[in-house]
C-alpha cells in the first residue's frame, strides 16, 4: 500500500512540525511541564471536536487505551533520553529504528507486505536517519546510555504506531479516533499538573507557557496529520516519510544555527532521499 502524493506532502508537514516540537522539547528548563502544556494543548483543542465526531465502538478502544499508555512510555524515555544526551544523538536514533520495527509490525499484524524494492527503501532510509547521530564518529562510552535509552523510545514509537494504525482499520472513520486520542491522552498529566503542582505549574506558564503551547500545537498537527495518513496509507511508508523530520532538524539546524553540513551528514541526507524515493516509486 503506497501513499498518494497528498499524503506525502501532509507527512512532509508534520516531518517539519515534529522537528520544531522536539527542539522546543529539549530548549525547556522544565521538561515536565513543558510535555504537560505540549500534551494539554490537545485535551483543550479536540474536547470541543468531541461533539462533532463519532464516538469510538468498543473494539477501537483497546487500541485507543493501549496508544495512551504507550505514548505516556514513549514521552517518558524521551525526556529521559535529553536529560542524558544531545537533540543531535538522541533524536535520530530514537526516530531512524522505528520503521524497520513498524514494517514489521505492519506485516505481521495487518498484512501489509512490503516488496523487496520498498523494503529495502525502508531500510536505507532508515540507516540514513540514524547516521545523523554519529557525525562526529563512533560514540564514546558516555554516550552509550543515551544511545540506548534512545533505541528504547524508538520501540515505543513502533509500537504506537502499529497500535494507531491497527485502531484506525477498524474505526468508521479516521477523525473520530484522533480526536478521542488526542482527548484523552493528555488528561492525566494536565490533571497531575493542575492538582499537585498547581502552583509550580502557573509560574511555568508566565514564563515558557507561550513557548510550550507553540510546541503542543506543532505536536498536535503533526500527529493528526500522521494518523490521518495512516488510515489510508501503509504503515511503513507512513513512518518511513514521517521520520524524515529528521533531516528537517539538521536541515534547521545548518540554516538558522550555522551548523556545518559535513560529508556524514550529506551521506545520510542522500540515502534519506534514494531510500524515501525506492520506497514510493516500487
Amino acid at each position: 500500500m503506497g501513499l498518494d502524493f497528498y499524503l506525502i506532502v501532509l507527512l512532509l508537514v508534520a516531518a517539519l512540525s515534529h522537528a520544531s516540537w522536539n527542539a522546543v522539547l529539549k530548549s525547556s528548563g522544565d521538561r515536565l511541564f513543558t510535555m504537560t502544556t505540549v500534551m494539554g494543548v490537545g485535551t483543550l483543542f479536540y474536547g470541543p471536536a468531541l461533539l462533532f465526531v463519532d464516538f469510538p465502538t468498543p473494539e477501537v478502544w483497546p487500541y485507543l487505551i493501549a496508544s495512551i499508555l504507550l505514548h505516556y512510555c514513549y514521552f517518558y524515555f524521551l525526556t529521559f533520553a535529553y536529560r542524558h544526551g544531545d537533540l543531535s544523538a538522541v533524536y535520530p536514533v530514537a526516530r531512524g529504528c522505528s520503521p524497520l520495527m513498524v514494517a514489521g509490525g505492519a506485516a505481521l499484524f495487518a498484512g501489509q507486505m512490503l516488496s523487496p524494492v520498498a523494503a529495502a527503501g525502508v531500510a536505507t532510509a532508515s540507516i540514513g536517519i540514524c547516521l545523523f547521530a554519529f557525525e562526529k564518529g563512533l560514540p564514546t562510552r558516555h554516550l552509550m546510555k543515551p544511545l540506548a535509552i534512545a533505541f528504547v523510545v524508538s520501540c515505543f514509537i513502533a509500537s504506537y504506531t502499529v497500535v494507531d494504525g491497527l485502531g484506525l482499520l477498524r474505526s468508521e472513520t479516521p477523525y473520530g479516533y484522533i480526536a478521542w486520542l488526542n482527548f484523552v491522552d493528555g488528561i492525566p498529566l494536565l490533571a497531575w499538573a493542575v492538582v499537585a503542582k498547581g502552583d509550580d505549574y502557573i509560574r511555568f506558564l508566565k514564563t515558557d507557557g507561550r513557548k510550550a503551547f507553540m510546541g503542543g500545537v506543532l505536536a498536535m498537527v503533526a500527529y493528526a496529520l500522521v494518523l490521518y495518513a495512516l488510515s489510508v496509507g501503509g504503515m511503513a511508508q507512513v513512518s518511513a516519510l514521517r521520520e524524515t523530520s529528521v533531516l528537517f532538524a539538521v536541515i534547521l539546524g545548518a540554516v538558522t544555527l550555522g551548523e556545518k553540513f559535513g560529508a556524514i551528514r550529506w551521506i545520510a541526507a542522500l540515502a534519506i532521499v534514494g531510500g524515501v524515493t525506492a520506497m514510493h516509486l516500487s
